[in-house]
């Protein structure tokens, strides 16, 4: 069974047979006209064969069709002046050396066709170029010769003149046509054409200046003296586009030098003076490729650097710099016209959960597709910047108005929230907005950006998409600053104490563990509530080290107890979030009990529900590596956090803790009942204790314990305790 043919899409089919088409009418037309100006082997062998360049620049720009267009113009060109198979084979010749320059440089990667780097001119100029006019030299004087058309002793000159009418049409024309679509980068101010047109005039005018005094005047004098300052001028200033202009350019004032002087370069030239003329312009040409590609790359260089320093590699957006640049000259602007600038501050919601469980590929990915959101809903006068991490930031300029960027940002938050797919799996992003004004909250860029992120914070907390600035904030802030410094000194200064909550059996009614509670006690008397310096704490990592002194104090405690004699129950510990994600935390606990000489069985851990399903995997290894350890783990806030119950089927730990705010409803709400029994039931499918926090009345006792619960805690036992008191409590028999 044959094949099927497969043919191409008409719309394809067109463009081929239009490159054919305009590709052989402009080799056609370029033939006519080199041998028009000057031939060697009248009607034949032109001394700079222009129809090179349009082959070589259709051959690398359009492939085949490029190619197939040569052969068409380049029989034309030759079925007028040649018998029909010497055109033929001529033609062939042509079209073989223009794929050998469109089709070699593809195989010598990295290679550009604009021509706008060094190696890439080197590829061009000194590889393909020479041995696809070498090709085209071959089968053009061979056929000549075999015709009868070219004499054996003129073999060896018409080589020679014909490679280089090759490589001079291609370095001539080539550049030109390849840089086209560069011209963009011409410069295009008042003073940049003013030297444009002065270097045209002085090229032209200083050729006159040599035809009307040098007598005789040999072209290849012009390319030397006059052309080739020129064109590197050209090179120097105009980038590759103006230097191939130039290049072209002389050529046509050298080849009318030839004309106006000796009447062409005619079979009575002699082969040294047109050696010299073709020698000359190629040196003419190389210098301005090579040294236009050398200055292209520099600022290539120069505008990668600048990229670099001014813009994010990831997201390709301005940087923080680069926006605090943008922002003072904005609040410049604005304070000129009496206009608005409303700054938006952007933090993202659910990011760290997705760079921490999926990585930072897709993490980065994430990024990406939110700096092109955030880019594509703006206009073009709007600015947006990547500040660093998951931080954004957006300039709006506008007429004086109240509240004028809530459309925007509601725009902008309706367009963070569209799921998208990364990898085969679908993700969904939020984003906290705050936002500062100017002149009303800020006259300077630093502190705008301070009110916008103090504004972005109170959206988070809130989970309002977006909030203004407001004074309140400032003192909200002042009193968080005030906290944090007076708990580095706490730290220091030994300002911390510890308290102890009793945990009840209810089967045995005695005290089978302690929670362990920080108790802040500054130095100008009075307690300050955990309330407020845990957030505080949390917030800015001083939970860290608070931590590890937590858990010291208990450890050191716990000893001092046993060694008085006494029988002390396992202490407790809560760990937040930030100290749950901490990668130190199990090292930590291993350099403490070896410090203090405690036990792991005696050392029980508490882990928040919403700590422990923000990130599954990562919480089972955890809790495995905990385990193995000996430690006994507690979920705490249990009802809080949405578990995933097949998650918690397969966690290791040892307890569920009801949250307190479910307790306080057993005896008044139904449903609140019935949610209590149900975790109580859970647990003891899944065979582990539950431990009822804040019981406070005899009542709430009486139905926990009818529906199975084993541990309580509360001010029905008793309130957190200092260390000499709760020991009391060691060896007392409740009875409930």
């Amino acid at each position: 069974m044959l094949p099927r043919l497969v043919l191409p899409p008409l719309a394809e089919a067109r463009r081929f047979a239009l490159i054919v088409a305009l590709t052989a009418l402009a080799y056609a037309l370029a033939g006519w006209v080199s041998l028009l100006l000057a031939t060697y082997v009248v009607g034949v062998v032109a001394a700079v064969w222009l129809a090179a360049g349009i082959g070589a620049m259709a051959s690398l720009r359009y492939g085949l069709a490029g190619v197939t267009g040569v052969l068409l113009g380049c029989f034309a060109v030759y079925s007028r002046i040649l018998p029909a198979d010497v055109a033929i084979r001529l033609a062939i010749g042509a079209a073989a050396s223009s794929a050998i320059v469109g089709y070699l440089p593809r195989y010598l990667q990295p290679f550009s066709y604009t021509l706008e780097s060094v190696p890439s001119v080197a590829k061009f100029a000194l590889v393909a170029v020479p041995l696809g006019s070498g090709v085209s030299a071959l089968f053009g004087v061979f056929n000549l010769n075999a015709a009868g058309l070219l004499a054996d002793a003129e073999v060896f000159q018409g080589m020679w003149v014909w490679w280089l009418g090759d490589v001079l049409g291609m370095f001539l024309i080539a550049p030109v046509l390849l840089t086209a679509s560069r011209w963009d980068l011409l410069p295009t101010s008042k003073a940049a054409r003013v030297e444009g047109l002065v270097l045209i005039l002085s090229m032209l005018l200083l050729t006159y200046a040599m035809l009307s005094n040098l007598h005789p005047l040999r072209p290849s004098e012009v390319v030397l003296f006059v052309l080739v300052p020129g064109v590197l001028w050209a090179a120097l200033r105009f980038s590759v586009t103006g230097a191939g202009l130039a290049i072209f350019l002389s050529a046509l004032i050298v080849l009318g030098v030839a004309v106006v002087s000796s009447g062409g370069a005619i079979s009575s030239t002699s082969p040294r003076e047109l050696f010299a003329l073709q020698i000359s312009m190629v040196a003419m040409a190389l210098a301005g490729l090579f040294v236009s590609a050398a200055l292209a790359e520099r600022r290539h260089s120069e505008m990668r650097l600048d990229m670099l320093a001014n813009h994010d590699p990831l997201t390709g957006l301005p940087n923080r710099s680069y926006f605090q640049d943008f922002l003072g000259h904005a609040l410049a602007r604005a304070e000129r016209d009496k206009s608005q600038v409303s700054l938006l501050f952007i933090d993202l919601d659910r990011f760290k959960h997705i760079n921490d469980s999926q990585g930072h590929e897709i993490g980065d990915q994430v990024l990406c597709v939110v700096g092109s959101r955030l880019d594509e809903q703006l206009r073009a006068d709007d600015f947006v910047a990547r500040l660093g991490g998951d931080e954004f930031a957006i300039v709006l300029t506008h007429p004086p108005a109240s509240r004028a960027a809530s459309r925007v940002v509601r725009k902008l938050l309706k367009a963070l929230a569209e799921p998208f797919k990364l990898e085969h799996r679908r993700y969904a992003i939020g984003a906290s907005i705050g936002i500062s004004v100017y002149p009303d909250d800020g006259l300077d860029a630093n502190t705008l950006l301070r009110q916008a992120d103090l504004a972005m914070y109170q959206a988070k907390q809130r989970r309002s998409g977006f909030e203004y600035f407001c004074d309140e904030l400032n003192t909200v802030a002042q009193q968080q600053l005030s906290l944090e410094n007076g708990l580095r000194q706490a730290l220091d200064h030994g300002e911390l104490a510890l308290a102890y909550q009793p945990k009840l059996d209810l089967a045995s009614g005695r005290v089978v563990g302690l929670e362990v509670l920080a108790r802040w006690l500054p130095r100008s008397g009075g307690m300050i509530d955990p309330s407020r310096f845990i957030p505080v704490a949390e917030e800015t990592g001083l939970i860290l080290p608070l931590g590890r002194w937590v858990a010291r104090a208990a450890c050191e405690q716990w000893i001092l107890w046993r060694n008085a004699g006494l029988n002390p129950p396992p202490v407790a510990i809560n760990l937040s979030p930030r100290q749950f994600s901490d990668e130190h935390l199990i090292d930590d606990i291993d350099a403490i009990l070896a410090d203090t000489g405690m036990a792991a069985e005696n050392l029980q851990l508490e882990v928040t529900e919403s700590a422990a399903m923000e990130n599954p995997l990562r919480t089972f290894d955890m809790l495995d590596a905990l385990r193995q350890r000996g430690f006994h783990v507690y979920i705490d806030d249990f009802g809080t956090g949405h578990s995933n119950l097949a998650q918690l089927k397969r966690m290791p730990i040892d307890a569920l803790k009801i949250d307190k705010s479910f307790i306080d409803d057993v005896l008044v709400d139904s449903d609140g009942a019935e949610i209590v029994n149900a975790i109580i039931r859970l647990s003891h499918a899944l065979n582990i204790r539950v431990v009822a926090e804040g019981v406070e009345t005899v009542e709430q006792l009486a139905f926990l314990k009818k529906q199975g619960c084993e541990e309580i805690q509360g001010y029905v036992v008793a309130k957190p305790l200092p260390p000499t008191k709760v020991a009391a409590l060691f060896d007392q028999q409740f009875d409930f």
